[in-house]
């Protein structure tokens, strides 16, 4: 609670960082950002993979429709050819 001129230590705590303590915090600070940008990556590729599935699953009704509707033709022509 000093002013300026006073030589009374800071209020703050002063801390002193090695070149140890220094290379470990920016290496924290670049894992944090690598794995977000590995979450981000993670996130579109399963984005993707869930779009394609969906689009997947619609060619297979759409074919499974057309199958059946295949079938009822062969069906229906083969009643008009037996009449």
């Amino acid at each position: 609670m000093g002013n300026n001129r006073s030589r009374v230590a800071p209020a703050q705590h002063l801390r002193i960082i090695d070149n140890q303590a220094r290379a470990r915090y920016k290496n924290q600070r670049e894992l944090i950002q690598l794995r977000r940008k590995l979450a981000n990556i993670n996130s579109k590729h399963n984005h993707e993979l869930a779009r394609l599935a969906v689009i997947q699953h619609d060619a297979k009704i759409t074919l499974y429709e057309l199958q059946h509707e295949n079938s009822q033709r062969q069906l229906v022509k083969k009643l008009d050819q037996s009449t």
